[in-house]
């Protein structure tokens, strides 16, 4: 083609328009492929993170739960970057190679401790590009950090237990049945059995917590129509129980004063109470404790003749196995302390025996949250935190029935038809019992407010439901538990065991 050819050739080309699409699609070519393989290089690189994570997570959960306190020794960090590699091997889905325990290398994971004691893991690698390449960016930086604390947490757990006659009967009797001596496969030792066994599966919880220089304690509080909490009391201070006190006995009469002294602490007085001051103002109805009721303020220490305990006459209380129900006295109550064997738990399980009298639920939780308690009388031994940890407090509350008072009773109240310290003198037996059944309803509230998780266990017969009062106790429904059987009741306490004893880490 000659030049005045070739020129007329180029003129028609320039002002031919019919190419111009085919040449503009080509040219978006190139970024449309650079945005599609970019997605499909960053989904790669958000998936390598994604791994990375886990394995880091699942790396300093290991890490932290190896160490030893506060204490991040080589074998600590081994375990670590064990469980990252196992979650994360190297190499995957085409990463870089990582280098373990380097602080400065591009490609890493390194364990360390922070100035809070948590285990801090920082891992780094990196993604190859396919298409990004053709835009000079030839692999993507992933980074990932995670730190794991210790959840550990000291364990306090105070049992407090219904001992009255009823719990004599066969598990399974009516729930009107009452006994003065164990019949075979009786609630009572159903009870024993099953509170052995919670701490038999208790016992890796109570290592583990010792190992960590922390602790498990369990205590326990027996209830009947009183509490047997006196010689507790009198050893914290003598000053906490009046001297002399008067008092009512059975027969409704108001003895003389009398002065306790060390024989009769030793000797004479078994260690039920009556209790401090209270006052008729709570009623069935009321939604909250009178300031005056001093024997549901679980904060006041001991200081007058109103804030002080009282004996419980010594000539009316009797001890459980005895064959008089009227004045029934429990077994002594056990402050919260380690159990280093189970023998040894096992033994005072087992003078658990013979239950008698009649039943006041809210001497029970009054009590149970005042031996628990970071605050008043006890509240010195209860911390909240010890050794720098925080102490989770749980009461396992366990009946066999419902409210049982009796006006003509010698109680913790002294006699209800002679005192008339709970409701007047002339009070019906019922209308004794729904105040007494509020007392204990307000009282679970004020054990839940002082940040008591508790449990309900009642041993009822087939067909009998839990009443109101023990549903709403409990922390939660699911932790209002009804039992009709052995196997029932030790499937109860192992859920018990296994939320108590659930001492995991978490991030």
């Amino acid at each position: 083609m000659d030049l005045r050819s070739a020129r007329g050739f180029l003129s028609r080309l320039a002002r031919d328009k019919a190419g111009n699409t085919m040449l503009l699609m080509a040219g978006a070519l190139v970024p449309i492929a650079g945005m599609i393989g970019g997605a499909v290089d960053l989904s790669r690189a958000y998936l390598v993170q994604s791994r990375m994570q886990q394995a880091c997570d699942a790396g300093a959960l290991a890490g932290r739960k190896s160490m030893s306190g506060n204490v991040l020794a080589t074998e600590d960090k081994d375990e670590a970057y064990r469980f990252f590699f196992y979650n994360f091997p190297n190499g995957t889905m085409g990463s870089a190679q990582i280098t373990q325990d380097s602080s400065s290398a591009a490609n890493r994971v390194f364990a360390s401790k922070t100035s809070d004691n948590q285990l801090q893991i920082d891992a780094s690698t990196s993604v190859p590009t396919t298409i990004l390449k053709i835009v000079n960016v030839r692999d993507i930086r992933v980074n990932v950090s995670c730190e794991a604390e210790e959840y550990y947490v000291n364990t306090d757990v105070m049992f407090v237990l219904d001992t009255t006659g009823s719990m004599n009967c066969a598990i399974g009797a009516d729930i009107s049945c009452s006994a003065s001596s164990e019949a075979s496969n009786s609630k009572m030792s159903n009870m024993r059995t099953a509170i052995k066994k919670l701490y038999t599966d208790l016992i890796p919880a109570r290592d583990a917590l010792t190992v960590k220089s922390l602790r498990l304690r369990i205590g326990f509080v027996q209830y009947s129509q009183n509490v047997n909490v006196g010689k507790l009391l009198y050893a914290k201070s003598t000053d906490y129980i009046r001297n002399p006190y008067p008092y009512y006995n059975s027969a409704g009469t108001l003895k003389s004063a009398y002065n306790h002294d060390s024989n009769w602490f030793n000797s004479t007085w078994t260690g039920c109470i009556e209790e401090r001051s209270t006052t008729t103002a709570l009623t069935a109805s009321s939604t909250t404790i009178p300031s005056d009721a001093y024997d549901l303020d679980i904060a006041t220490l001991p200081t007058s003749d109103a804030t002080r305990w009282g004996p419980a006459d010594p000539t009316q209380e009797q001890s459980e196995g005895s064959s008089s129900t009227a004045n029934a006295c429990p077994k002594p109550a056990k402050a919260l302390q380690e159990w280093p064997t189970q023998d040894g738990f096992d033994t005072h399980v087992n003078t658990l025996t013979t239950g008698i009298g009649r039943t006041h639920h809210d001497s029970g939780i009054i009590w149970g949250t005042r031996m628990i308690a970071s605050t008043g009388v006890f509240g010195a031994d209860n911390p909240t935190i010890y050794n720098n940890v925080k102490v989770a407090k749980t009461i396992v509350f366990m009946t066999d029935g419902y409210m049982d008072v009796a006006t003509d009773y010698y109680t913790a109240y002294s006699v209800p038809k002679s005192a008339g310290r709970t409701a007047s003198k002339n009070a019906t037996e019922s209308q004794l019992e729904a105040i007494h059944e509020r007392r204990f309803t307000l009282m679970c509230s004020r054990a839940k407010e002082l940040g008591i998780d508790i449990w309900v266990v009642a041993i009822l017969p087939s067909g009998s439901t839990i009443s109101s009062a023990m549903q709403n106790c409990a922390t939660t429904t699911s932790q209002a538990i009804t039992v009709g059987n052995s196997t029932d009741l030790t499937a109860a306490f192992k859920r018990i065991s296994d939320k108590v004893g659930n001492l995991r880490l978490g991030r």
